[in-house]
């Protein structure tokens, strides 16, 4: 009776309606489909058959198979791999930039180091081709405030938020203020914004409890979960499901 048990939303006011805002976006660039149709890109053998030893033919296989999930053809991308040591995280050891060979849409930069983590390459490859799809298309300024954080999103969007929320930045990026406020705005995706916006996947697929949330850790599971029963008990979200508006 006092409100303990209460559902809540894991995001502060701002990160909630930045979230929401951008998810009703993304559904205007991409289609509402993806999101309902799309795969959760899992890291299983369904999803990555391709044998795995890290070599640079490893990755390169592993690159198609992340730029065929995001819709990018891979022909249409260069792919290089650096060495930058130590290799400390994922998210510094990717970039994307424009590219300048003849044919070529796209410049992907991955660090070595990441074959020894290739989940969380994946991640990182998923993000970098997210910039592909909202910068090297054209359909976003990459001055925005929010360019990063969008990046991110568009890569759940198109089923990467468990490589993404498994793997957190954390330890990366710098804190700024959402604007109008003084509330703190993470470069990244935060662990409790990752775990909103995977909730509302679930949530719009009507999926009381997805059986690809047992990939999840423990950490970005809990999170998941108070998102999910937030929206199931509230349907407290600007960026609402189809049957419920």
């Amino acid at each position: 009776m006092f409100g303990w048990f209460a559902p809540s939303c894991p995001c502060d006011p701002a990160a909630k309606r930045w979230m929401e805002d951008r998810l009703k976006w993304l559904a205007k660039q991409f289609g509402l489909h993806i999101l309902l149709e799309a795969p959760v890109i899992l890291p299983t053998a369904e999803f990555f058959p391709d044998p795995w030893d890290g070599s640079p033919k490893a990755v390169r296989r592993m690159f198609r198979r992340v730029c065929g999930y995001m819709h990018v053809n891979p022909d249409h991308m260069d792919l290089t791999l650096f060495d930058d040591k130590p290799f400390m995280d994922t998210m510094r050891a990717g970039t994307w930039q424009p590219s300048d060979t003849y044919g070529k849409s796209g410049s992907v930069h991955l660090d070595r180091g990441g074959v020894y983590r290739p989940a969380d390459l994946v991640g990182t490859m998923a993000h970098e081709l997210a910039h592909q799809r909202l910068l090297g298309e054209g359909r976003f300024d990459p001055d925005t405030f929010d360019n990063e954080l969008l990046t991110d999103l568009t890569a759940v969007y198109h089923g990467f938020g468990v490589f993404l929320a498994n793997n957190p930045r954390k330890s990366t990026g710098e804190l700024g203020y959402w604007p109008g406020t003084k509330l703190f705005m993470p470069e990244y995706l935060s662990e409790p914004m990752l775990g909103y916006a995977m909730a509302h996947v679930a949530w719009f697929r009507d999926e009381e409890w997805p059986q690809w949330a047992k990939h999840l850790r423990w950490a970005p599971r809990a999170v998941f979960k108070q998102g999910l029963r937030y929206l199931q008990k509230t349907a407290d979200s600007t960026f609402q499901p189809v049957r419920l508006r």
